[in-house]
């Protein structure tokens, strides 16, 4: 009986050993794909347009979008930043996304939040406006409900510096249609805000104020929530989510960083190589 608790005790040919190049290998792998995936997402974010955002969003699903998603939102809001005039434009593909992984659209919505909050707090009139053109969109994709819109204003209009005003009105140009048609109660309590202030702010701004009641009268013609080519989104698939100002929200930036994949390793560890038992083994048994 001493015999087996000793070949049992000592036989280290049963248990597995790390190969530690091959584990160093994969991760090398890892990275690398990791890398490739990021320059493939921002190159296609970098080509989107309305005449291809049906094939650039097909590509994109192609990726590890889950794993890839904060490499997505940073590909996004660095393009949008560029390019704010297109902001329509990357909140559809947001939408299109979002639909398929809500979690990265939620995610996105989050950072987009987060960098007007920062924006707000610095006293940074381009970055506040930019940033706010596209969660204009964002809501006008349903991509999240119009109370993120309510708050911000609520926020600017509570704090009428001019330039708080100012980024108001062009926020509003940009989703009046769609706070008109959700929360008239609240358009017209807006509204009269802007007509009161409208004494006190510089022409320029006065000049805004006017052409935002021009575009609430034409029923918001020529500045619609969304656009026939970008209406993209079926009813039914469509996901929105609920976020305010008035909460924390996780931008969860640590996403956006390689990091090995251990699952693997995990399960690999705690597999016992099967030893065959040898003639001296059998005749001790």
């Amino acid at each position: 009986m001493a015999s087996i608790s000793s070949a049992v005790a000592f036989d280290d040919s049963c248990v597995s050993t790390p190969h530690p190049q091959k584990r160093r290998e994969d991760i090398e792998h890892e990275e690398f794909e990791w890398i490739a995936m990021k320059k493939r997402i921002t190159g296609l974010v970098k080509r989107v347009s309305i005449s291809n955002i049906r094939f650039i969003a097909d590509e994109i699903l192609k990726e590890n979008v889950i794993s890839g998603r904060g490499l997505f939102c940073q590909a996004i809001m660095k393009s949008q930043m560029g390019f704010p005039q297109f902001s329509n434009v990357y909140a559809a593909l947001v939408a299109i996304i979002n639909s398929r992984f809500p979690d990265v659209g939620l995610l996105l919505v989050k950072r987009v939040v987060a960098q007007f909050k920062e924006a707000y707090e610095w006293g940074n009139k381009k970055l506040k406006r930019d940033t706010l053109k596209f969660l204009a969109h964002l809501a006008n994709q349903t991509v999240v409900y119009e109370v993120l819109a309510v708050d911000i204003l609520m926020l600017l209009l509570g704090n009428p510096s001019l330039d708080n005003i100012e980024v108001a009105v062009n926020f509003c140009i940009e989703c009046g249609s769609l706070l008109q048609n959700s929360v008239p109660h609240i358009w017209k309590e807006v509204l009269g805000e802007f007509r009161r202030r409208k004494r006190e702010v510089e022409m320029h701004v006065k000049g805004l104020i006017v052409k935002l009641f021009a575009v609430g009268r034409s029923k918001f013609k020529k500045y619609p929530s969304v656009i026939d080519e970008l209406d993209l989104v079926e009813v039914e698939d469509q996901v929105t989510h609920v976020v305010s100002l008035l909460h924390d929200t996780d931008p969860e930036y640590s996403v956006d960083n390689f990091e090995v994949n251990t699952e693997f390793d995990d399960m690999s560890s705690q597999i016992m190589v099967p030893c065959e038992e040898s003639e001296d083994d059998e005749a001790s048994s």
